[in-house]
């Protein structure tokens, strides 16, 4: 039996609610009551001020059985159910074996805009067949593109053999998410994840002939609104994430906002500015630099940082009961009172000075600092280290989902031969190209696990192709490693990478091409140009020896 949520766990599920809208259902049972109103009654009317009249019958997916088996599934309850906790939930409902292989298109379409699907498993006789199928196809829709989605399928039977059905599941989820490891919940394997999709198996109410261990997978209609947000929860269960999906659904619920900031009236001026640029096509990333900043506004507005606040972490490291107390770190000084002392006010005067009073010398909580503090907050040093590669790259690397094709730019980094290089040419001299042109292209050493520089030389990059799946590099900007590569245009204006085999590349004139690995954020990537100007600003004078020494 599953332990009571923890805080955080409920914390967590509260912003998972106010990101979840619409939910699918598809159950060949599925049937709505006949409307309590004789033929004489006239509904109420809503609206302010309408006149009334006929609102039409009520509707029937299927003739409402006098008599309905414990297996029928009432749609006015699952309505009024996702209904009371704000989520729409649409129900789909296939009525015979034709009707099921007609239904696919319209299901595979509609799942891709629901945040959870719910399945009935043996779907007019014929025991799975149709679920696997749809399972499949969402999920081989969700492969094609490269937004891939999480993904919440919750099997919602009459069946009695929950472990088969979730056994099927993870078969049909494997051939299509080829090479991505499953994870079962527990040793009654009734429930997984693998990668982003998340597969659990639950039995209708009326299900008698359960196995004991799984006595409490039996679920009533209006349970099944929290069932989706604990198990879209497992996904989400971070301090990073409850964040995210905090800032989403703001994004999500104050949409108007942004629609009523940037409406129609803007056009005009829009239009009167691309005309007056000298290269109006300029106007497209300005347009886009207006819609970030106004969803930034919406972000900002929602206060989405406080969700990794002092009050959130204490209920994070209560939740973590498995985290041991000082972390994977040596130092046998850190107490929980300390580690809430570190992480309200960092490394302060008087933190050294509780480190003390513990036993430890300045020296030691000096070495502490110099450490990776993640330490304190991991199980592994496995963990720990993903941690930290992930951290460093997203905070200097650009995300990029599926567009635009990578474009050779200012902080552009390149792989070829197991040599990188980062883009150091000019934003403005890398576009409205005519024919070809240089671009200057400065190496970057490739910097083992644990090496260390002072300062701001090192970057994470994440890169498939090499062990571990990150690679850390070391900049040295060095005015004579610089190599000059002459890239031809499109009739664009810019030299944009192909895609081969999966990989974007760079081809030069005459030259080995070069494998696109990723972005520097703008900022990061003039800080590269800042160090390497400054190494050009370097004067060389002729002087007495007397004066430099300082004799």
């Amino acid at each position: 039996m599953r332990e009571m949520a923890t805080r955080f766990e409920r914390h967590v599920q509260k912003q998972v609610l106010e990101f979840l809208q619409t939910v699918l259902m598809i159950d060949d049972e599925a049937y709505r009551r006949s409307s309590p109103l004789s033929p004489v009654d006239e509904p109420d009317d809503w609206s302010s001020g309408s006149a009334s009249g006929d609102l039409g019958a009520p509707l029937e997916l299927r003739p409402p059985p006098a008599e309905p088996s414990p297996d029928d599934l009432d749609v006015q309850e699952v309505s009024i159910s996702f209904g009371s906790k704000g989520l729409a939930c649409a129900i789909l409902s296939p009525q015979t074996t034709e009707e099921n292989d007609e239904f696919k298109p319209a299901f595979v379409k509609t799942a891709r805009r629901a945040d959870a699907l719910i399945l009935d498993w043996n779907m007019n006789g014929d025991n799975g067949k149709t679920a696997e199928k749809l399972v499949r196809a969402v999920l081989k829709e969700d492969v094609k593109s490269p937004r891939r989605r999480l993904r919440l399928i919750t099997v919602y039977t009459g069946e009695p053999d929950l472990q088969q059905i979730a056994e099927r599941l993870s078969v049909a989820t494997g051939e299509t998410l080829k090479g991505v490891d499953i994870s079962w919940d527990d040793e009654a394997k009734v429930a997984f994840s693998r990668g982003p999709v998340r597969v659990s198996v639950f039995a209708k109410k009326h299900v008698q002939s359960l196995a004991p261990a799984l006595e409490g997978r039996r679920k009533s209609i209006a349970e099944l609104p929290t069932l989706v947000v604990e198990d879209f929860s497992r996904h989400s269960t971070g301090l990073v994430t409850s964040a995210s999906l905090s800032a989403l659904a703001g994004i999500r619920n104050d949409a108007h906002r942004v629609l009523a900031a940037l409406g129609p009236e803007l056009d005009p001026a829009i239009l009167g500015q691309r005309i007056s640029l000298p290269h109006p096509e300029d106007v497209e990333r300005q347009v886009e630099g207006l819609i970030v900043s106004e969803i930034q506004a919406v972000i900002q507005d929602h206060e989405v940082g406080s969700h990794v606040g002092l009050p959130r972490i204490k209920e994070w490291l209560a939740h973590h009961k498995t985290l041991p107390a000082r972390g994977i770190s040596s130092f046998t000084e850190i107490t929980a009172a300390l580690r809430l002392k570190l992480l309200s006010e960092g490394f302060s005067d008087e933190f050294f000075e509780d480190l003390k009073n513990a036993g430890s010398s300045k020296t030691r909580g000096e070495k502490m600092q110099k450490d990776s503090g993640t330490l304190l907050f991991s199980t592994t040093s496995e963990e720990r280290a993903l941690s930290d590669r992930l951290l460093a790259s997203r905070m200097s690397l650009r995300s990029r989902y599926a567009k635009p094709t990578p474009v050779l730019q200012l902080g552009s980094i390149l792989e070829r031969g197991g040599a990188y290089a980062v883009c150091v040419q000019p934003l403005c001299d890398s576009v409205r190209i005519t024919g070809s042109r240089a671009f200057p292209l400065l190496p970057l050493e490739v910097a083992a696990e644990g090496d260390r520089l002072p300062g701001d030389g090192m970057l994470t990059v994440p890169d498939q192709r090499v062990d571990g799946g990150y690679v850390r590099l070391r900049l040295h900007a060095r005015p004579t490693d610089i190599l000059m590569e002459t890239f031809k245009a499109t009739p664009a204006g810019i030299v944009q990478a192909k895609l081969n085999r999966g990989i974007n590349r760079f081809r030069p004139v005459g030259d080995k091409s070069w494998r696109w690995v990723g972005d520097l954020k703008p900022d990061h990537a003039q800080r590269v140009v800042e160090r390497l100007s400054a190494q050009f600003s370097r004067v060389g004078l002729d002087e007495a020896e007397v004066l430099r020494l300082g004799l």
